[in-house]
């Protein structure tokens, strides 16, 4: 829709001078609501008299014309997530109170938005201590527990229904936006586990009708192997790959390009002038202008050039292709069709051969065990804590990949238990969690050729699909339909491709299940590696 012309700043001397100017302004009105607007979320002229006309793809007038009312309810409502503890200790999250602050005092400050504004901040970190069994004979132990992704957000037990209600605006407010950050060691080192989070809450906030604006954020500190380009990458990939409409905010573009006197250090993460910029990034983003068109005034030389960094990127060609990321959940892209494995031989890992069998005997593809080496890969547990001599085997003179999966929870509690363990539990170091898996890889320099094998992110999501699916076939053994989740998520992730059949008639069937496992496999791992929804699987 088009933001009306500002008449009543313009200046007025005489009464002809002042008919004059209110002509001009219905006419250029008029000349910007033909079909040849520019498409992008901000015009591509860059004089502010084109800004003011033209609004940008998610701005929207609401009843009465209320600047940013997306829903029409009369009110401006915006959630801002973040997170204030980072997944990795020696790293600064990036927290979202200072930023919702500062966006506030921009939106109540602009005259044009006449209404009530509400910006609200979340704070997507969590902890708590839960009993977990280890191994087969059931010995308890007491860990904490705590959220750092956007996934483990998504599903953490406590308050999951108000917390769905909440994102969904089917709670206390009916949001206009939901504005995404998360934690930067997670977008540098496990960049697809980043995207199923922000694709999970979008695709949340869309039955809810509002706009999800995901932003490009920067690390406080270095981190090996990520630069501003890896941060830019990484989230425009996730935005242009959801299946809902995500629109990128580029912060970090625009922090990038600010003068180094203007880029503050402080304790918490963003800084002062940091929070300012991001939420004058959000601002030029809905609005197309810049935040120094607000009352309130923090530093209009950084709205101004936040304002220019937005409609730069908004000009940007979108990355096509597929990503070239190392991480623990990148492609392996073998072409053989004949998949050599190896692995030690437990009960568990016996069990996800079955699930893996049962998803081949689908495709064009054999599976073998052992053969010449290198051969295509090896499996097994990931954890350091219990029975270590199981472990995945790092080796590539004998494999190309190796394949690592965090032991299940014993089963007195573990329906609950590994509901938790998605991100981390007691220290930067264990590695019995999904995450912690993925990280131990990272930090002990396993890659190229280490994976991981996220198997409470599917078991959430098998869960979530089938109400009350347990994780368990016996009071040990992963549950069939949970192996072949696994089964799914490894053959694509070895391969890229997909043997998902056809959907069974019967919902309520075991054939179903066995099929919807099997999908989430797919989907999860072409998730992970790419950064975007899974295509349909044909």
């Amino acid at each position: 829709m088009i933001r009306p012309m500002r008449c009543n700043r313009l200046p007025s001397t005489t009464m002809f001078s002042t008919l004059y100017l209110l002509v001009m302004c219905i006419f250029l009105i008029a000349a910007c609501s033909k079909d040849d607007t520019p498409a992008s979320d901000v015009p591509e002229d860059s004089s502010e008299e084109q800004s003011e006309d033209n609004n940008s793809d998610d701005s929207q007038d609401g009843k009465d014309g209320v600047f940013g009312d997306v829903n029409e309810d009369g009110a401006v409502n915006i959630l801002v997530l973040g997170s204030s503890r980072s997944i990795d200790s020696g790293t600064a999250a990036f927290s979202p109170e200072a930023t919702a602050g500062e966006l506030q005092k921009i939106l109540t400050g602009d005259t044009n938005v006449s209404t009530t504004v509400h910006v609200e901040a979340e704070d997507m970190y969590e902890n708590k201590q839960i009993s977990v069994g280890l191994g087969s004979g059931g010995d308890s132990y007491d860990y904490t527990f705590s959220r750092h992704s956007l996934t483990q957000y998504y599903y953490w037990p406590e308050g999951y229904e108000d917390r769905m209600q909440n994102v969904s605006g089917n709670k206390d407010k009916d949001w206009d936006y939901v504005v995404i950050a998360a934690d930067p060691y997670i977008v540098a080192t496990i960049p697809g586990y980043y995207a199923l989070g922000v694709h999970k809450i979008a695709s949340k906030v869309a039955e809810g009708n509002a706009k999800t604006l995901l932003l490009m954020i920067w690390p406080k500190e270095a981190i090996a192997g990520a630069s501003m380009a890896h941060f830019e990458e990484v989230t425009y990939r996730v935005a242009d790959g959801a299946k809902t409409t995500v629109a990128a905010v580029p912060a970090g573009l625009a922090w990038d390009a600010m003068p180094s006197d203007k880029q503050d250090a402080a304790a918490v993460h963003p800084s002062p002038n940091g929070a300012y910029l991001t939420a004058a990034a959000v601002y030029s983003h809905i609005f197309g202008a810049s935040a120094s068109e607000s009352g309130y005034e923090y530093d209009n030389t950084i709205a101004d050039s936040v304002f220019e960094s937005v409609k730069e990127a908004a000009n940007k060609t979108h990355y096509t292709g597929k990503p070239n990321v190392v991480s623990p959940f990148m492609a392996c892209d073998i072409q053989e069709l004949e998949l050599n494995y190896n692995h030690t031989g437990t009960s568990s890992e016996n069990g996800i051969l079955g699930g893996l069998r049962w998803v081949i005997d689908k495709s064009d593809r054999s599976l073998v065990k052992d053969g010449t080496p290198p051969i295509n890969f090896n499996y097994g547990r990931a954890n350091t804590n219990f029975e270590a001599n199981k472990r995945y085997k790092i080796d590539a003179s004998k494999f190309d990949f190796s394949l690592g999966f965090p032991m299940q929870d014993g089963s007195v509690n573990g329906n609950v238990s590994m509901q938790y363990g998605l991100d981390k539990r007691f220290s930067d170091s264990e590695n019995g969690t999904d995450l912690g898996t993925a990280l131990y890889m990272v930090r002990n320099a396993e890659l190229p050729q280490g994976r991981a094998i996220p198997v409470r992110t599917l078991y959430v999501q098998l869960r979530e699909a089938i109400p009350g699916q347990s994780a368990y076939r016996d009071n040990w053994h992963m549950h069939r339909d949970l192996d072949k989740a696994i089964g799914g998520f490894m053959y694509t992730l070895l391969t890229g491709d997909c043997a998902l059949g056809d959907e069974p008639a019967d919902k309520s069937s075991a054939a179903w299940n066995s099929w919807m496992a099997h999908k989430i496999g797919y989907e999860t791992a072409w998730n992970l590696m790419y950064m975007e929804a899974a295509p349909p699987c044909n």
